[in-house]
């Protein structure tokens, strides 16, 4: 699309056209091969000294860089201020005058002449000390005029002896050593150009950040008043932001600000998507500020121990085993002082797991009320392994691929000995009613050949019992070989091939992560469901018929998940009404005012990240120019799809 490209103008491709400008341009990186050429295609049209700063990219970014004819520097990144400091410092520009562009960026040809204009051919015209300069954000290839804040300025023009950078948020600020001036030309940002899921995953982390630099200013509460009487425009605005750290609802607020007053609604429905993107990632830094005043991760454990029954911890009570009186007393499976029955079917029980060291010994210990347990692991890169294997544990390892076909390979080869089959993840625990009620249907040996296991959430120190979140019915315990996983990346369920019933009892699911791990897990699970989404548009989804997986109500509020939802408007509405006023989440309290609006946020993703991934499908897919398209063949690099 035209928006999607810099307008070359009367320049074309010929170096004789080439403006004469005396600007040295740095280009910051990280996995940026989808950016990178286009962004130095707008580069190489006029500029003959081009540098990219990279941060130890993975993918194809320095040899596209290189391969096009850009001067290549590594420095590992620390914060931006700090890396365009570096650059200042060591990177051997040829002209004083440097200009700041992130991959994601594109100049047009009217911002190469203002600064041709401004500078002068020997760059000695301006006195100035750096100019601040407007973007125009691009997004589903639309200009963001009003919404995206135009003109929204920073300063990426300066003289490298008169300013230099200090960390501002999740960003940087000038320190000029002089006056500042503006340039009236903007450039092109497509700061979406990696897609929405990267936009979501990289303002999880700003929320990060924003967070902490909160929570430090309310406890110091630093004079802020006066900012606000400042004659730069750029400092009151500032004030304002960190005023707003002490304010409720600044998601709501700044939705209102950008949609309302700045006259978003002008940009139409794409105006609407950018305001409510910029309120979720407000509301997530909001959420993080009271988790970091808040000890939820120590009231949910102490909570999920007492009703766990694991106070003794891994290897503690209900765990250990003895002999008495020739019988064997206590041994897996069994409550101290309870007698085995051996000619009880036999349970194995299997966790998959990804950098799980935080759950798992917990987990494991609830799991050996059962059976044998056996941990599935992705590869995880911390101590999950070690500490399953100290708990007792049987661990093998095995790519990831998708979570059905993962649990599939692990019911195909992991060594099971046992009639039956329960699947538990690593956030979820045994409770001893429930290996009660679990040890009395198999001394029965129940005719069925799977059970419906209830859950109960425990999140931010309290049990959740409302808002459609419990009872919530999964088929975990299955008789071995007569169940498997539909072919689903996400949100997969059984498919049993016989009758299943309910067990009573319940487990816990214990969600005591941080909200950065809990907001990047939704992020990856609305990746995966928006792909199923698009799969199902394009009839190649594999996904089981409803019939197979439930029973009674269940199965038709799982037709309704799968086929009317998707097709329903204002979703992430409905989802919040429902979860808060019709299943009563508001009697959860603070917990199911925040589950609400995070379940609410989650279908807003999926519905983007579909909506985005179609769009992306149609875009015009960038092609190198002719005189890179040998090096990048001689490289060994194909051109990014």
């Amino acid at each position: 699309m035209a928006l999607l490209e810099p307008n070359l103008g009367a320049w074309g491709r010929s170096s004789q056209a080439r403006p004469k400008v005396p600007v040295s341009v740095v280009i910051l990186t990280y996995n940026e091969e989808l950016n990178i050429g286009p962004c130095l295609e707008s580069c190489l049209n006029w500029c003959d000294d081009v540098h990219v700063l990279d941060s130890g990219s993975t993918d194809r970014t320095v040899a596209i860089s290189q391969a096009m004819g850009a001067k290549v520097h590594i420095n590992p990144f620390e914060s931006f201020g700090h890396q365009r400091n570096w650059a200042i410092d060591h990177i051997p520009c040829k002209h004083p005058w440097h200009f700041h562009l992130d991959a994601d960026e594109r100049f047009e040809p009217a911002v190469v002449e203002e600064m041709g204009r401004e500078l002068g051919e020997d760059g000695r015209r301006s006195d100035f000390a750096a100019y601040q300069c407007p973007s125009k954000m691009i997004f589903m290839g639309k200009w963001l005029k009003w919404s995206g804040g135009y003109p929204a300025y920073q300063v990426r023009l300066f003289h490298r002896d008169r300013c230099r950078f200090i960390d501002f948020g999740h960003g940087q600020r000038e320190q000029a050593n002089g006056p500042v001036g503006k340039l009236t030309a903007p450039y092109l940002h497509l700061n979406f150009s990696h897609g929405l899921v990267q936009w979501f995953e990289k303002h999880n982390g700003y929320s990060n950040r924003e967070a902490e630099e909160a929570v430090h200013l309310r406890k110091t509460r630093p004079p802020l008043l006066k900012g606000l009487k400042s004659n730069d425009p750029v400092e009151r605005r500032r004030t304002l932001k960190n005023l707003s750290y002490f304010v409720k609802g600044r998601s709501v607020l700044r939705f209102l600000d950008m949609y309302v007053r700045r006259l978003g609604f002008l940009d139409g429905v794409t105006g609407f998507h950018y305001c409510a993107m910029i309120a979720t990632y407000e509301y997530w830094t909001e959420l993080k500020i009271a988790e970091k005043e808040h000890d939820w991760f120590g009231e949910t454990t102490a909570l999920a121990k007492r009703m766990a029954g694991t106070a003794g911890g891994p290897g503690g009570e209900g765990v250990g085993g003895a002999n008495v009186g020739g019988a064997s007393v206590g041994g897996a499976g069994e409550p101290p002082g309870v007698a085995v029955d051996p000619n009880r079917p036999k349970i194995d029980v299997m966790i998959p797991t990804l950098n799980e060291s935080d759950h798992i010994e917990d987990c494991i210990a609830s799991a050996k009320m059962l059976g044998n347990v056996f941990v599935l692991d992705s590869l995880s890169r911390d101590e999950t392994q070690a500490k399953a294997r100290s708990a007792g544990a049987v661990v093998i390892e095995h790519p990831f691929e998708n979570y059905s076909l993962q649990k599939n390979w692990g019911l195909d080869n992991l060594p099971f000995t046992g009639d039956w089959v329960f699947i538990l993840d690593a956030d979820e625990r045994i409770t001893p009613p429930l290996r009660d009620q679990i040890h009395r249907k198999m001394k029965n040996r129940p005719k069925v050949d799977g059970f419906f296991i209830n859950r109960e959430l425990l999140f931010m120190g309290q049990r959740v019992r409302n808002g459609g979140l419990y009872p919530s019915w999964n088929l975990r315990l299955f008789k071995r070989g007569r169940a498997r996983y539909e072919e689903r990346s996400v949100h997969e369920h059984v498919v049993c091939q016989g009758e299943t019933s309910y067990m009573p009892g319940a487990m816990l699911h214990i969600r005591r992560e941080t909200m950065s791990a809990y907001v990047h897990k939704h992020i990856r699970y609305a990746d995966l469901e928006s792909d199923e989404w698009v799969a199902s548009k394009l009839g190649t989804s594999r996904t089981a018929p409803v019939e197979q997986l439930f029973r009674h109500h269940l199965r038709l509020r799982q037709w309704l998940r799968r086929k009317a939802w998707p097709a329903m408007p204002w979703r992430p509405f409905w989802r919040f009404t429902y979860m808060y006023f019709v299943r009563l989440g508001f009697l959860d309290g603070a917990s199911g005012w925040h589950l609400a609006r995070l379940m609410a946020s989650y279908e807003y993703m999926i519905s983007l990240f579909y909506r985005d991934k179609l769009h992306r499908a149609r875009q015009q897919k960038w092609s190198p120019p002719t005189y890179a398209r040998k090096a990048l063949e001689d490289a060994g690099v194909t051109a990014p799809n």
